[in-house]
């Protein structure tokens, strides 16, 4: 009986225009997986690098933050793919909502880290800080700022509204909370971030251009002998990795919000679970530094 539940359940979600159908759950999978494989490879292996260097840098510290959201996000991969395997939610309605929340609590918590980081470069390459003045405790009293004022702000906002409906508690179903959009909280909210993260990317991004560029000037063609260089180079990364992940999900997530329609525009379900994903892939953040990707 519970085989043929699941058949059902599977058959429903291939011809149920306002799901993610096979294809969209094909995608997902790839993603997910691989995003699973990678990112706890190297998260591990550069667990292991930190702890032998033992290193009391303040990046470091954000760095070890950075990985421990990362590691978050990994435990809780397995129980999307169950579900997109299965097209089963068996799990009760409050884990669903744990399990899709903890998507956006890693992405934007992590966002807060890599920021941190590039502005703590900045501010040491134009003279603001010296880095003699940074201290481990300095990392670990930023660290536990973010922590603490982040999850109060977030954690109340997003739980209070966030796949409240009644009409998910009446399916076997999770990750698919649109019918929030009705809520005028939860599009303030997503505005909100949106104008944030784009104006914070945009105004940091042509700062560490400036600065990238200035540098190659000075250092050109020895670039890599130089610390500095290679330091806002790091840091140059991040911000790719944001604009890589982060961006195309809250660009997109505004056309989603003023079209998304269940009758009339069922393919921007796909486009919207495939961008969420994607903010999963700076997880393989680390496997690019283990890898030598980026030195």
């Amino acid at each position: 009986m519970e085989v043929n539940n699941t058949t059902t359940l599977s058959n429903i979600s291939s011809t149920d225009p306002h799901r993610c159908d096979v294809y969209c759950r094909t995608i997902l999978i790839t993603v997910y997986s691989i995003v699973f494989l990678g990112g706890t490879v190297g998260t591990v292996m550069m667990s292991c690098m930190m702890f032998k260097r033992n290193s009391q840098s303040m990046i470091a510290t954000i760095i070890l933050n950075i990985m421990v959201l990362h590691s978050l996000l990994l435990v809780s991969l397995p129980f999307r793919l169950s579900y997109y395997l299965s097209v089963v939610w068996e799990l009760g309605s409050f884990t669903c909502r744990v399990t899709s929340g903890l998507i956006y609590y890693h992405m934007y918590f992590t966002f807060v880290f890599y920021v941190a980081i590039v502005t703590l470069r900045l501010l040491i390459y134009f003279k603001k800080l010296q880095t003699q003045q940074l201290q481990k405790y300095h990392a670990i009293i930023l660290s536990i700022v973010i922590w603490v004022v982040g999850s109060f702000i977030f954690l109340p906002v997003f739980f209070s509204q966030y796949g409240t409906d009644p009409s998910y508690l009446e399916q076997q179903r999770c990750f698919e909370f649109y019918k929030d959009l009705n809520f005028k909280e939860v599009i303030i909210m997503n505005y909100s971030m949106i104008v944030i993260i784009m104006t914070t990317v945009l105004v940091l991004f042509l700062i560490q251009m400036a600065v990238v560029l200035r540098l190659i000037k000075a250092y050109w063609p020895d670039l890599w002998a130089h610390h500095e260089y290679r330091a806002q180079i790091k840091s140059f990364f991040f911000l790719l990795v944001i604009v890589v992940c982060f961006i195309p999900h809250h660009a997109f997530r505004v056309y989603f919000i003023q079209n998304y329609s269940e009758e009339e525009n069922p393919k921007l379900i796909l486009y919207n679970e495939i961008c969420v994903a994607l903010t999963t892939v700076c997880c393989l953040d680390m496997l690019c530094f283990v890898g030598g990707v980026i030195h």
